[in-house]
């Protein structure tokens, strides 16, 4: 691999950022040159392009088209046009260690010119643990365990945040389904990594701090369970993807069921823990729905009617 194979551009997520994420910005435009904002708020922000401009930043207004996967695919198309052979992806308020270019730049080094995705480990701040790690087979899985590892390990999940693709993994894998908009988005990649033989990597040597949904731990008898909080639309995608992954690939790789488990694991939170049950449940069940018939796309053109009860209900302070 030559030395511009192994220089790493950082793709950044905003949506409507607040000035630490700006902060987040800057700190990570000192540890590597090539960073690319792109901005997924609905209207650009001529002050804040300026702003990082006067930090060698590039700004690209994507105004949500596509949403989350839209973004990847227009700051990854835009970075691996330049030159660059390998990108980092981050959500706006994704903290990395002072050594992750570094390691990760010595980890993608191993690997030559093959394809590859390598992620770190992902700290949930409002859990405050490490998310599990899982390797699969796609009908096994295992979870994984790094005591004694130094390097990157095998796995078949990542976190899109945190992690690092290069540019072969992104002319084989294509790109990132915006259909989806939000939510599995990662899961499809993965899934699509598992059919097509493009390894996942995990390094245990880097931590990636990332916020997940507004995460509540609960007291169930002597079980400690937590609960997202996450809105009516959100669960509306997250039922939604889930169905239609499983849909997609429960007959070749039987693990893709996993969605579908994590969806009755959020009819459970949400029966328990949750307000705006009727509006988060009934999000749950179009989405069910329209994931076993494959309608997908922004919830806008897909759902009106349960935007609007959506937006209702946040507005009564029903949702949390």
């Amino acid at each position: 691999m030559t030395d511009d194979v192994l220089q790493i551009g950082a793709l950044v997520v905003l949506f409507r950022p607040l000035a630490e994420h700006v902060d987040h910005l800057l700190r990570l435009r000192a540890r590597t040159p090539h960073v690319l904002a792109v901005d997924n708020s609905m209207r650009a922000d001529p002050e804040l392009a300026a702003t990082l401009a006067a930090h060698d930043i590039a700004y690209w207004h994507n105004g949500n088209h596509g949403g989350i996967a839209g973004a990847y695919n227009a700051g990854l198309t835009r970075l691996f046009a330049e030159g660059l052979n390998a990108v980092a992806l981050f959500d706006q308020d994704s903290v990395v260690s002072e050594d992750y270019f570094p390691l990760m730049h010595e980890s993608s080094g191993r690997f030559g010119a093959k394809p590859f995705v390598i992620g770190p480990q992902i700290f949930d701040a409002n859990a405050r643990r490490f998310m599990p790690q899982i390797v699969s087979n796609g009908f096994t899985w295992r979870r994984l365990s790094f005591e004694g590892c130094h390097g990157p390990q095998r796995c078949s999940f990542l976190l899109s945040s945190g992690s690092v693709i290069s540019r072969g993994a992104y002319e084989k894998l294509g790109a990132f389904a915006e259909a989806f908009f939000i939510d599995h988005v990662d899961t499809d990649y993965a899934m699509r990594a598992l059919q097509l033989g493009v390894p996942f990597y995990i390094d245990p040597r880097l931590v990636l701090t990332h916020r997940i949904g507004h995460r509540r731990v609960h007291r169930l008898g002597s079980l400690r369970v937590t609960s997202t909080n996450h809105p009516a639309e959100r669960r509306y995608y997250m039922a939604r993807n889930g169905m239609f992954l499983c849909r997609q690939y429960v007959l070749s790789f039987p693990v893709a069921i996993a969605p579908n488990v994590v969806t009755l694991m959020q009819i459970a939170q949400v029966l328990l823990f949750e307000g705006g049950k009727l509006a988060k449940l009934a999000a749950i069940g179009y989405g069910l729905i329209d994931g076993l018939y494959g309608r997908l796309g922004p919830i806008e053109s897909e759902r009106p009617r349960l935007l609007r009860w959506a937006n209702a209900s946040r507005a009564a302070g029903q949702i949390t």
